[in-house]
């Protein structure tokens, strides 16, 4: 057998041993266990059974919320971690877009927190145990001022319109 098969082989195993160690992870904790800084109880819907309330915002956020550091490193962490790969630095791509108002799971901190965290059907991955909870709530006060940014005034040319 030449080096470059038992290397070829090497290789498949060690990615079937990866494979195994993430199923076997998964089917003992298939619920995803919330981190330890995660939000507990955060809506995602006005919708509540018997006319019930929204929970109360996670008070970790506030911290991080409209913070100019934390906003800034999350802006940075943003492009670090790829994200503008599918929400195109916030104006929606493949991802929907964070500088309109509409939000499907919510716009407040510790929703955008959570749709980072725990991911969303249809695309949004997961990214709770793979990005510290700190460095989510800097990405997340990020997304929160790209969402507030004041829409640009659009010019005006003379002797055009009124």
């Amino acid at each position: 057998m030449s080096s470059r098969s038992r290397n070829s082989a090497a290789r498949v195993a060690c990615v079937a041993a990866l494979a195994l160690v993430a199923t076997a992870s998964r089917a003992a904790d298939p619920a995803g266990a919330p981190a330890e800084n995660s939000p507990r109880q955060v809506a995602v819907t006005t919708l509540f059974p018997g006319g019930g309330a929204m929970p109360a915002e996670n008070p970790d956020g506030r911290k991080y919320d409209g913070d100019a550091r934390a906003v800034a490193d999350g802006g940075r962490l943003f492009d670090w971690y790829n994200c503008s790969g599918c929400h195109f630095h916030g104006a929606g791509g493949i991802g929907p877009s964070l500088a309109d108002d509409t939000w499907i799971y919510g716009g407040r901190i510790d929703q955008i927190y959570d749709s980072i965290a725990r991911g969303r059907p249809n695309g949004m991955p997961s990214w709770q145990g793979k990005i510290p909870p700190d460095q989510i709530w800097q990405i997340a006060a990020y997304i929160r001022s790209i969402a507030e940014a004041p829409e640009p005034v659009p010019a005006t040319v003379p002797g055009i319109g009124k």
